[in-house]
C-alpha cells in the first residue's frame, strides 16, 4: 500500500518502521486526522532579530540576539556565517490537547494515535512557516540555515523563557509555559533560524526531524 506523505509522517510517530499498519489501524488513523484537522486553530509569529556570537578561548561561545544572550556551541555552529535569526513559535492551538484528553479515557490506543497526528500536523506547520521565512529572506538575497529548538542538543530549555517574552506569545498566539517550561497548548513548538549570505542545502526541516541530521555541517 502506497501512503501519502501526510499519512507516512503519522505512521513514522507511532513508531511503524518499513511495515504499513492494518486496514484497521488506518481506518483509525484517517479518522483522528479528520477530527484534528477540524478541531484545529493554527497560529504562529515570527521575527527576525540581529545576531552576533562571540567565540572565547576555553568558554563555549555567547550567542546574542535581540536582548538574548545564551550560551551553546551546537547553536553557534548552526548559525556559523549568519548575520541573523528568526525566533518563530507555532500552536495548533488547544482542539488536540481537548481531543487526547477525552480519548485517554475512553481508547488510549485512539489517543496515542491523536498524539502521533498531532505531532506530524505541528511539523507541518512548522515546515510552512519555515518555508515562509525562507521565500522572506531569499528576497533580500539571504539563505535559511536548518531550525533549531530550545533544549535540543546544549540549547538549554529555558531559553523558552525568552522567546516566549520576545515574540510576546501569549499575546499573539495564546501560548503559554508551564513552571517546567512546557507549552500550553502543547502541540506547539519555538525555533531559532539563522540567515546567512552564503548558501547552505537545507531549507525547512528542523534538525529534530532531518534525515542527514548526523552529517550536517551545520551540527556540532
Amino acid at each position: 500500500m502506497e501512503l501519502s506523505p501526510k499519512i507516512r509522517e503519522v505512521v513514522r510517530y507511532l513508531g511503524y518502521h518499513g511495515v504499513v499498519p492494518d486496514e484497521e489501524v488506518m481506518r483509525e488513523i484517517n479518522d483522528c486526522i479528520r477530527d484534528l484537522q477540524q478541531a484545529v486553530t493554527p497560529r504562529f509569529v515570527y521575527e527576525r532579530f540581529p545576531l552576533s556570537v562571540r567565540i572565547e578561548p576555553d568558554a563555549v561561545p555567547l550567542i546574542c540576539l535581540g536582548d538574548i544572550q545564551v550560551r551553546s556551541r551546537n547553536l553557534a555552529k548552526n548559525l556559523e556565517n549568519c548575520c541573523g535569526v528568526y525566533l518563530m513559535a507555532v500552536t495548533l492551538g488547544p482542539g488536540p490537547d481537548r481531543l487526547i484528553k477525552r480519548a485517554s479515557v475512553s481508547s488510549m490506543s485512539r489517543a496515542v494515535i491523536y498524539q502521533a497526528a498531532a505531532a506530524a500536523m505541528t511539523e507541518e506547520w512548522c515546515d510552512r512557516i519555515n518555508e515562509r521565512i525562507r521565500l522572506e529572506a531569499e528576497k533580500e538575497g539571504l539563505y535559511t540555515r536548518p531550525r533549531y529548538s530550545p533544549g535540543y542538543g546544549d540549547l538549554p530549555l529555558e531559553m523558552q523563557r525568552d522567546i516566549s517574552r520576545i515574540l510576546n506569545m501569549p499575546k499573539e498566539i495564546g501560548v503559554s509555559l508551564t513552571q517546567s517550561l512546557l507549552m500550553t497548548p502543547s502541540k506547539s513548538v519555538t525555533a531559532l533560524i539563522g540567515v546567512s549570505k552564503e548558501p547552505g542545502e537545507c531549507r525547512s526541516k528542523g534538525c529534530e526531524e532531518c534525515e542527514a541530521a548526523d552529517n550536517c555541517v551545520y551540527r556540532a
